[in-house]
C-alpha cells in the first residue's frame, strides 16, 4: 500500500512538472507577431510610420525572447540566449524577414513539443528496446 501511495504521489512530480505548457512564451510570441504585423500593415495600434519601426522592432524582440524561452528549460541558458535573440530579432526585422522570424519560433515550438513527448514517454517505456520488440513481434499469430 505504501508503494502504491509513493508511486501515485512521487512519480507525477518527475514528469508532470515537465509538461507545463509554454503559455507565457506563447503569449509573448503572439504579442510580438501582432506588433510586427501591425507595424508592416499600419493597422491598430500603429497609426503612423514613425511608430511602426519601433513597434515592429519591439514585436521582433518579444518574438526572439519567446523563442529563447521556448527552446530551453535551463535558467542559465535562457538568461544568455534571450537577450541575444531579442536584440538579433529586433535588428533584422524587415518586411522580408518577418516570415523567417515566425518560422524560427515555430521550429522552437516544435522542438518543445518533441522534447515534451520524449520526456513523457520515457517513464512509460523504461526499456524501449523491449517494448519495440514486443510491438513488432508477429510470431504469435
Amino acid at each position: 500500500m505504501l508503494t502504491a501511495f509513493a508511486v501515485a504521489h512521487l512519480a507525477p512530480t518527475t514528469w508532470l512538472a515537465l509538461t507545463r505548457p509554454a503559455i507565457t512564451h506563447a503569449i509573448t510570441a503572439t504579442a510580438g507577431i501582432y506588433l510586427m504585423r501591425a507595424a508592416l500593415t499600419l493597422t491598430t495600434p500603429i497609426s503612423t510610420n514613425t511608430t511602426a519601426a519601433i513597434a515592429g522592432s519591439i514585436g521582433a524582440a518579444l518574438l526572439g525572447t519567446a523563442t529563447a524561452l521556448t527552446i530551453s528549460r535551463s535558467r542559465t541558458i535562457r538568461a544568455i540566449t534571450a537577450p541575444g535573440l531579442a536584440i538579433g530579432y529586433a535588428l533584422v526585422f524587415t518586411v522580408d524577414t518577418t516570415g523567417a522570424l515566425i518560422v524560427g519560433y515555430l521550429a522552437a515550438l516544435t522542438w518543445w513539443a518533441i522534447r515534451l513527448t520524449a520526456h513523457t514517454l520515457r517513464p512509460a517505456f523504461p526499456q524501449p528496446a523491449t517494448a519495440l520488440r514486443r510491438l513488432t513481434d508477429r510470431t504469435g499469430g
